[in-house]
C-alpha cells in the first residue's frame, strides 16, 4: 500500500495556513497528510526531512513581509515552487451580546496589526495576545462571557456566539500570500505553465549609496520587468 503524501504547515488545525495548504493540495491532487509545527522556525527546518513540501506565509499585504522566512530563505537550501494567495477576513466573536460589555479580548499577535483600528475603537479593555487564532476563539468559548476573541471568518460556526462582528480588519482587501517550499529538485520539475515567477535574494556585504540603483539597473539592462502581483496592484486601503 502506497503511503500518503506529507505536507507541513503552521498548525493548529483551522488557521489561515492550514486553509492555504487545503488550498495548494487541491492543486497538486491525490491524498496528502498535513503536519502542523508551532513555529515557522521549526516548520522550515522539518521540510526535507518530516515533509518532503512546506506551506509557509511570507508576506501580509498590510503588514508587509515576515522576516523570519525571508531570512530562513536565505541560508536553507529550499526552492519554491508554488505560490498561494488567500483573503484575510476578520471577525470578533463573543458570548456576550452586547460590544459595550466586552472587557476581555483575546487576538493573536498578527491579527492585532491587521485589526488595530477596530481594536482602538473598543476602548480601554484588557488585551490578551494569542500565539495562534485558533487558541483566541478557544479561549473566548471557555472564559467569562465578557470576553472576545478576533478570529478569522470561517473558522466557527454561525450559531456558535451570539455577538459577531464581521469584517474587521484595517483593509478590506488584504491578503496573505503563501509559498509552497521543498529541497527536492524533482518537485520543482512539476510546475507547469509559460508564465511564472522567480524570486530572486541579492546579498551584498559592501552597502553603499546606489546600491539598489544598480540592483535594479541590472534588470532594466536585461529587459526583464519587475512587477508586484495584480492583487496587491489593487489593494486599497477601506
Amino acid at each position: 500500500m502506497k503511503s500518503m503524501n506529507k505536507i507541513l504547515t503552521l498548525g493548529p488545525q483551522g488557521t489561515f495556513s492550514d486553509a492555504a495548504t487545503s488550498k495548494y493540495t487541491d492543486t497538486l491532487g491525490g491524498s496528502w497528510q498535513v503536519v502542523y509545527f508551532p513555529s515557522i522556525g521549526s516548520a522550515l527546518k522539518a521540510i526535507g526531512k518530516t515533509c518532503e513540501i512546506g506551506v509557509l506565509p511570507i508576506e501580509n499585504f498590510s503588514e508587509g513581509f515576515i522576516p523570519l522566512v525571508l531570512d530562513q530563505l536565505v541560508s536553507a537550501e529550499l526552492r519554491i515552487i508554488g505560490e498561494i494567495m488567500l483573503p484575510v477576513h476578520f471577525c470578533l466573536v463573543s458570548m456576550t451580546n452586547e460590544l459595550s460589555k466586552i472587557n476581555q479580548l483575546f487576538v493573536q499577535f498578527v491579527a492585532k496589526g491587521q485589526c488595530s483600528e477596530f481594536i482602538e475603537s473598543l476602548g480601554k479593555i484588557e488585551i490578551v495576545t494569542t500565539e495562534s487564532n485558533i487558541e483566541s476563539l478557544d479561549l473566548a468559548r471557555n472564559t467569562a462571557d465578557k470576553s472576545a476573541a478576533i478570529v478569522p471568518l470561517g473558522s466557527f460556526r454561525p450559531n456558535d456566539f451570539p455577538l459577531v462582528v464581521e469584517n474587521i480588519n484595517d483593509f478590506k482587501k488584504n491578503q496573505t500570500r503563501f509559498l509552497a517550499l521543498s529541497n527536492n529538485t524533482r518537485a520543482s520539475e512539476q510546475i507547469g505553465g509559460e508564465e511564472y515567477k522567480t524570486s530572486i535574494v541579492v546579498l551584498d556585504d559592501k552597502d553603499r549609496p546606489g546600491l539598489l540603483s544598480e540592483i535594479l539597473n541590472s534588470f532594466s539592462k536585461r529587459t526583464i520587468n519587475l512587477v508586484l502581483p495584480q492583487s496587491e496592484l489593487e489593494y486599497q486601503p477601506c
